[in-house]
């Protein structure tokens, strides 16, 4: 079996991200606070028209709004005062805790990552000014209220909202770059792919979006490392834990090998990448994403198994989401599977170009729905029970990684 290759790796880290951020969102939605979202998407889109703005350079202004949202929500006067109190239980006789000096700190770093959040934005054709009046416009917002948002939204809110505007983003996602050839699949016939007949030959607005979530995702991994080299031109090592996998402490090793060569061999450099999609774009523009993605992105996959069971995963959803929308039809039956939950999916596959029998969406949903499931559960019951929020440029994956390893029935 060929290994797989840089570019492979990131798009099945890229497609199992946003799986995850699908799972999540439907265990969040069934939270009353969940409401937030589309108050939030609503109060943006009409901004947008107000401006008008519209197509797809309004997709493209959303993205940045809510990625400038997030950044300024993170920041807020309980993580200061938990901080204090951490400080207080843990004090033994060195120097006191500065609250002041945090705070100063603290919004210097949000400043400075709106500052490159909006360098990125006006590549795509949204004015700095524009964005940065409009997120002040929303933060002020009395009828919207940002600052009594809970934390569960606040957290990875971009995600989110994205998940939410596209709930086949995975599918859709991995259909793209199979149809363009950038990945394969023996499982995907263009002749019946449906959704290329309405596509065309550019990137869809969901490729777009996703991009665009992946640079600013890589741009939350860089940031503290720019903001040490602004402050003190060094790059700051991270403190690693012994306990820490070796295929971890691997990766952490060779992307901070990449940023010494990108800083001192590189003309203009740079510790983050840019998705440039204002103009048209093809499938060039797919495969420089997932490049930059093999050099700046990192994830540890949340569900796993083999490339040819990625398909089986993501019905495997769909399936579990039919389950509590028509919890009376059968998921599947051996004799005769017409008119069960995995037959429905498959042939909802079958547009998408993708063929796979209802058996494999089957018995794929019965490993996922025991193995996986629970950690994503967990993780979201962790967010809905945390005291502050953690900025973020601090790019803290604590509840992530701890989900990772979670077992029902610790």
């Amino acid at each position: 079996m060929p290994a797989t290759t840089p570019l492979q790796k990131a798009a099945f880290d890229a497609i199992d991200n946003l799986h995850f951020s699908q799972v999540v969102m439907s265990v969040i939605y069934a939270d009353p606070a969940a409401e937030w979202y589309p108050r939030i998407l609503g109060r943006i889109n009409g901004l947008l028209q107000k401006t008008g703005i519209t197509g797809k350079q309004a997709e493209i202004t959303q993205h940045y709004l809510l990625a400038a949202l997030e950044i300024y929500l993170s920041v807020d006067s309980n993580y200061f005062s938990n901080m204090a109190e951490q400080h207080k239980e843990s004090d033994t006789g060195g120097t006191p805790y500065n609250r002041v000096m945090h705070e100063q700190f603290a919004e210097y770093a949000r400043n400075f990552s709106i500052v490159v959040l909006s360098k990125l934005a006006s590549e795509n054709g949204v004015d700095s000014e524009f964005l940065v009046g409009a997120t002040e416009e929303l933060m002020n917002d009395k009828a919207l209220a940002l600052s009594t948002m809970p934390y569960l939204i606040r957290y990875r809110l971009t995600e989110c909202c994205f998940a939410l505007e596209y709930p086949d983003a995975p599918l859709g996602f991995y259909r793209e770059l199979v149809n363009r050839k950038i990945i394969s699949c023996k499982k995907y016939s263009f002749n019946f792919d449906k959704i290329v007949k309405e596509s065309g030959a550019e990137l869809s607005l969901l490729f777009i979006r996703a991009g665009l979530l992946f640079e600013f995702k890589m741009l939350q991994r860089s940031i503290a490392v720019m903001i040490s080299l602004q402050q003190n031109s060094a790059i700051t090592l991270p403190t690693l834990d012994s306990r820490m996998p070796h295929t971890e402490r691997k990766n952490i090793a060779d992307y901070y090998k990449r940023l010494v060569d990108i800083w001192l061999l590189e003309a203009q450099p740079n510790s983050s990448a840019s998705f440039k999609c204002k103009d048209r774009l093809s499938a060039t523009n797919a495969e420089r994403l997932l490049k930059h993605m093999s050099r700046f992105y990192f994830h540890k996959r949340m569900f796993g198994g083999t490339q040819g069971s990625w398909l089986g995963t993501l019905g495997a959803f769909d399936i579990e989401v039919s389950r509590w929308e028509e919890p009376r039809l059968a998921i599947y039956y051996e004799m005769n599977d017409e008119n069960t939950i995995s037959k429905n999916t498959s042939s909802k596959f079958g547009a998408y170009g993708f063929s796979i029998s209802a058996r494999n969406l089957y018995l794929r949903h019965k490993v996922i729905r025991k193995d996986s499931y629970s950690k994503v559960r967990y993780y979201c019951g962790l967010l809905m029970n945390q005291p502050c929020m953690i900025p973020w440029y601090l790019n803290d994956n604590s509840y992530y990684d701890m989900a990772l390893k979670f077992e029902e029935g610790e």
